[in-house]
């Protein structure tokens, strides 16, 4: 069971905003992994998609796959980013909640206590990238110093912790803010 602590006061926070109840570690970790199922899921959806239409081109490997089959295949591939962001953005921009957050009775606000809309999902979606591209600067950095074992596993460890600590930053805020929370000007609350 969760310890509920009590809201503390932030200095230059709005009344609505202290009024709020902020989510707790554990169930941001939660909602975050029932999100990450969902993804698998969309993820799992257009490969099958794709995989499908390559086995009745070949007539289930009888023959060759069609070039628009195979087309097809890697089209769904490329599909699964855009689909993470899409999922993540209407999500947030029409109630401040994913799939998980809803389980986890948990919703995502503007600092100030207000809803998070369509500028404010973007943000934040924009704040969740930037653990991509610290993972993504690491692993370039990995491969410019491929020849180096040590300097390319130092690369990628520190590209790997520092993503972590961004989002085990919410675990010590007073607010529960993560990383992307701080970027994006958003807190997550505990819904009533």
């Amino acid at each position: 069971m969760a310890m509920t602590r009590e809201t503390p006061q932030v200095p230059g926070q709005s009344p609505k905003a202290a009024a709020l109840r902020y989510a707790s570690f554990e169930s941001r970790v939660v909602a975050g992994t029932l999100d990450v199922l969902v993804l698998f899921i969309i993820s799992s959806l257009l490969v099958s998609i794709g995989s499908i239409a390559i086995l009745i081109s070949s007539d289930f490997e009888k023959t060759q796959a069609s070039g628009s089959a195979i087309n097809l295949f890697w089209a769904c591939v490329l599909a699964i980013p855009p689909s993470f962001a899409l999922y993540l953005f209407v999500c947030l921009a029409w109630r401040g909640q994913t799939a998980g957050a809803a389980v986890m009775q948990v919703t995502v606000l503007r600092s100030d206590g207000g809803g998070l809309g369509v500028l404010g999902a973007l943000a934040r979606l924009i704040g969740m990238l930037v653990y991509l591209l610290i993972v993504g600067l690491g692993a370039m950095v990995a491969f410019a110093f491929r020849d180096s074992l040590p300097i390319a596993v130092l690369a990628i460890a520190t590209a790997l912790l520092l993503a972590v600590a961004g989002v085990l930053w919410s675990a010590f805020d007073p607010r529960r803010r993560t990383l992307h929370d701080r970027i994006a000007g958003t807190i997550v609350v505990r819904r009533e």
